[in-house]
């Protein structure tokens, strides 16, 4: 019984057991589904979790626990656990045999694959055992490691993998087919590309893809007219990608063909909208198609876009610029665009048509010296050039058109043999390099050019010319007898018939006979001239005053008053002259009321005359004359009260002393004489006073001062014998021969020996000037300034011009005006007038006070014509002071004034200015033609031709045109100015930087997209 009862506990015990198994392998399977079914929904976490639990529970018999393991495993890489990929490999360790392992590396391949870690991803599938895959499953490996070497740039091994799924067909064939045709086409195999791609092009998903892809098949293979016909056949295919990509390939087809028509109007389909960022190279062949069919707006357009510094398309752009622009003739933009063009050294016939056409351009340009430079080099580097003759005929040319002369001189001159053509291409490049010179005031060299000039005398307007300006220039150089033949030279022309030029001619000629004192040659001139000289004539009453001099110096003194009234009548600036001058005659005609109006009339309404002490004196001496003492000392003290500084004042306290010697007011008379002794010791009226002065002296009871003031006249002019003149005269010698720096020393000893000496003043003035003249600018400034304080010194009016000049030389411009105020009032004569009102006018401009400025340029307009560069200066003066003040309206037409006489450097500001203001008024149509026409008007003044190059080139930047702005500053690079090639860097730098500061700002274009 017990033994049943065992027994039965037993069986018991194993159906629990068994029982108790059953459920729990029942619950396992649950786990197991479970998570397999979390897994297909993409729930890795809970599916992670299920799986967990099932390997805990479950036998370790079950065969579902190497998948669960596997199913773990997976769900930790799609939870990116770091241990995934170990996991996985463990797994293959573990069941090498388990189906799993064989595609294991298949599904992290997949998962690498779906997260675009490619690199991954590729690893994966080469690790893949592809027969443990079925056939869809291989088909998709297959293609996807393809892509992921395809991404990876692994071109050859992807195009294996693709080229294994391109003729099967199913989900990866048109794909596999697309990407073969595309790694083949990067690789030059185009038959096999076309094939590839034309195959998946049957494919609805490829068929708006692949055409772009075939057209440059085509293209590659030269195959053009395939490649038009394709395109019109893919063309109305209804969402075509890049169908404007297949346009300009058709275009770049024709291109090709030189069907320049069909051409452009694919390059335009292609551009419109993406000029700014489309390929220089089709730019350029837009531009070249446009430009064959004389459509010159989108030629220009496209070839200024495809325009760029560093490589060869630029310059080809430049060299079809260059031609545009001479279509439209716009010759400077046509010249900058050649000369970019020519520096294209690969293409040597580029070169040679480019610096051609840029010589023949700068020729037209009135740029001579330039294209004479072009011409030469040109003809040595291509000797056999197709143009060579037109080169030499042009050559020549532009020596007989010069308006810049230095080349053309010495080119001439070196030639062995030349052609009267050539004969009169010196005479006027050396007359007109002559002038120039002249405007500058350098009378040596011009005189020389004047000379070469006659040598050749071809042309007799030239050698008129030539003459005349020889003239003057020896007039001002004060050689009268040199200047009386070369005017003498046109006079004898025979049939000259220029008026103008004889009528200036009789004016040159009497001067040049007059300062020689030879009145009766000078009369006959003068009078030539006031009777053929039109009434706007600007010389008419200066020769009119002439003509009545000679009259006066010849005692004709009813001709003299005749013509000093005519003068008058003309009112000049001499109008003062001309009625003291009547005043005189009249007096000496002992017409002495009449002489006395005439006087009156200088005294009364030209106070600021520089006549004024002259007419005051002489009004007194009609009183002397008279025996109108008291009248007469009237007059006299008025002047040294007024004018101490006059010429005058020694005669008039002599005068005044013999006035009133005649009216016994001896004591008056002693003091004005020793007046004389004591101010004016060195004065030629000191002379007279000694004998004089006694008697008045013993008449006033003042005997004993005799002696004193004898003394001081010995002292004052010693024997002339005396060594201490000797020393005098050798320091002032040394001056005189220009010796300078010895000069110095020894007028330094002189006053070192002799501080009491009556030539003090004088040697100190010679010793300042030898400084001057080696522009020791402080020393002078200095010695000057003390030699100014004697005011009674004879040269007193040059001493405070100096003053004035150094002063304004280094921009001292308020001490400037002080001393050119003080010249005004001393002046001698026009010269050191205009000198007074010409350096008031630029330092009150320089002190920004415009209105003072205006002032003096207007004073100079009308009284200072000393010649036409101080008449232009003024006008360029009244521009700038108007553009100062903001008047951009009145400053053009004082410019416009300045530019219709003016031809020398005076005019090359004005129009300089005048192209600032149209720029500043953003007018820059008129600002490029004005200093374009600078250049070639006056391309003798570098100065101003090299800052309107700079000035153009920020027009054009105005104008939105950066190729121009960068050409016109490269053609700076050899520039004979080095500050302008400084600037002209500076501006290209910082356009260049802006530049690129521009590109780097733009989006780019992605080659991955």
């Amino acid at each position: 019984m017990r033994k049943l009862l065992v027994l039965a506990g037993v069986c018991l015990l194993a159906s629990l057991a068994y029982s108790q198994n059953n459920l729990s392998q029942q619950h396992a399977e649950r786990l197991f589904n479970s998570g397999v079914d979390l897994v297909n929904h993409n729930q890795y976490g809970a599916a992670r979790e299920v799986f967990g639990e099932y390997l805990a529970v479950a036998a370790g018999t079950d065969a579902r626990r190497a998948d669960a393991e596997y199913y773990k495993a997976f769900c930790s890489l799609n939870l990116y656990h770091s241990d995934a990929e170990k996991q996985i490999g463990s797994f293959i360790a573990r069941y090498p045999t388990h189906p799993r392992a064989g595609t294991a590396n298949y599904d992290l391949a997949n998962f690498y694959y779906t997260e675009k870690n490619y690199k991954k991803a590729a690893s994966y599938y080469s690790k893949t055992e592809f027969a443990a895959l079925a056939q869809d499953q291989q088909r998709t490996a297959h293609f996807r490691w393809g892509y992921s070497l395809f991404n990876q740039r692994n071109l050859k091994e992807a195009l294996d993998q693709f080229n294994y799924n391109k003729s099967l067909g199913g989900e990866y064939g048109p794909a596999s087919s697309y990407y073969a045709g595309f790694i083949e086409f990067s690789q030059g195999d185009y038959s096999n590309a076309l094939i590839d791609l034309k195959r998946a092009g049957q494919n609805e998903a490829y068929s708006k893809i692949v055409p772009y892809l075939i057209a440059n098949v085509y293209y590659q293979q030269k195959s053009y007219d395939e490649l038009i016909a394709y395109a019109k056949e893919v063309s109305s295919r209804d969402g075509l990608t890049n169908k404007e990509e297949i346009a300009l390939l058709s275009a770049e087809a024709y291109f090709k063909k030189t069907d320049y028509n069909n051409a452009y109007a694919g390059y335009q389909q292609y551009l419109n909208g993406r000029e700014a960022k489309a390929d220089k190279g089709v730019l350029f062949r837009a531009g070249y198609s446009a430009y064959t069919l004389n459509e010159n707006e989108p030629a220009t357009k496209y070839l200024k876009l495809s325009f760029a510094d560093s490589d060869s398309i630029g310059f080809y752009s430049a060299y079809y610029l260059g031609s545009l622009y001479l279509k439209q003739n716009q010759k400077p933009m046509a010249q900058t665009a050649f000369d970019i063009a020519r520096k294209f050294k690969p293409d040597p016939k580029l070169v040679e048509e480019s610096t051609y056409q840029f010589a023949k351009v700068s020729y037209d340009m009135g740029q001579p010296d330039k294209a004479i430079t072009e011409f030469e080099k040109l003809l040595v580097a291509y000797p056999n050039s197709t143009h060579a003759e037109e080169i030499k005929e042009l050559l020549g040319q532009a020596y007989v058109n010069a308006s810049n002369y230095n080349k053309a001189i010495e080119y001439i001159e070196a030639m062995k043999t030349r052609s009267s053509a050539v004969d009169r291409a010196f005479q006027k490049a050396t007359l007109l390099k002559g002038m120039e010179y002249f405007n500058k005031d350098d009378y040596f060299n011009a005189v020389q050019l004047f000379e070469k000039s006659l040598r050749f005398p071809v042309e007799p307007d030239y050698v008129a010319e030539a003459s005349f300006w020889s003239g003057e220039a020896y007039s001002i150089g004060k050689r009268y007898d040199q200047a009386a033949e070369q005017y003498q030279r046109i006079i004898a022309m025979p049939g000259y018939n220029n008026t103008e030029l004889l009528v200036k001619t009789r004016y040159g000629l009497g001067y040049a006979y007059f300062n020689t004192k030879q009145y009766d040659r000078a009369l006959f001139n003068f009078k030539e001239f006031v009777n053929k000289a039109p009434r706007n004539q600007p010389n008419l009453a200066d020769g009119t005053l002439r003509l009545a001099d000679c009259y006066y110096v010849s005692k004709s003194y009813p001709d003299a008053l005749i013509n000093y009234r005519k003068a008058a009548q003309l009112k000049s600036a001499d109008e003062d002259y001309a009625h003291l001058q009547a005043g005189v005659v009249l007096a000496t005609l002992s017409k002495y009321d009449e002489a006395a109006t005439e006087l009156e009339t200088v005294i009364r309404n030209f106070g600021q005359s520089s006549f004024l002490d002259e007419a005051m004196y002489e009004r007194a001496q009609i009183d002397f004359e008279q025996g109108n003492y008291a009248n007469a000392v009237t007059g006299y003290t008025a002047l040294i009260q007024t004018k101490p500084t006059s010429q005058y004042i020694p005669y008039a306290y002599t005068r005044r002393a013999a006035s009133n010697f005649n009216l016994k007011e001896y004591g008056k008379t002693a003091n004005d004489y020793i007046a004389v002794l004591e101010n004016f010791a060195s004065h030629p009226a000191s002379s007279d006073v000694l004998i004089p002065l006694q008697e008045a002296l013993n008449l006033s009871g003042r005997s004993g001062e005799f002696d004193k003031y004898l003394a001081s006249y010995k002292t004052a002019h010693p024997d002339a014998k005396g060594i201490e003149s000797v020393e005098y005269e050798a320091a002032k010698n040394l001056y005189f021969s220009q010796k300078y720096q010895q000069a110095i020393t020894s007028l330094g000893n002189y006053l070192i020996s002799y501080p009491q000496s009556a030539n003090v003043s004088e040697a100190k003035y010679y010793q300042a000037e030898s400084h001057y003249r080696l522009k020791e600018w402080n020393k002078a400034l200095s010695i000057y300034q003390d030699v100014a304080q004697d005011k009674n010194f004879l040269f007193a009016g040059k001493v405070v011009g100096r003053l004035a000049e150094l002063e304004f030389k280094q921009a001292n411009y308020v001490k400037a005006v002080t001393n050119f105020q003080q010249l005004v009032k001393v002046a001698a004569n026009k010269k050191e007038q205009y000198t007074a009102w010409s350096g008031l006018m630029e330092s009150h401009y320089l002190l920004a006070q415009y209105d003072s400025a205006e002032k003096y340029a207007r004073i100079i307009l009308e009284k200072g014509n000393i010649n036409a560069g101080a008449q232009n200066k003024a006008s360029l003066f009244l521009g700038k002071a108007a553009m100062a003040r903001g008047d951009y309206e009145l400053a053009q037409d004082e410019f416009l004034n300045t530019l219709n006489s003016a031809q020398d450097e005076y005019g090359a500001e004005a129009k300089y200015l005048l192209g600032e203001i149209q720029y500043l008024t953003k007018q820059h149509k008129p600002c490029y033609e004005t200093l374009v026409s600078l250049n070639t008007d006056f391309a003798a003044y570098p100065e101003w031709v090299g800052r309107s190059f700079l000035l153009l080139a920020d027009n054009y930047l105005a104008m939105g045109d950066a190729f121009q702005a960068k050409g016109t500053l490269r053609s700076l690079e050899a520039f004979p100015l080095e500050h302008i090639k400084g600037m002209a860097r500076e501006k290209l730098k910082k356009i260049e930087a802006d530049e690129l500061k521009k590109k780097t700002e733009a989006k780019p274009d992605s080659l991955d997209n």
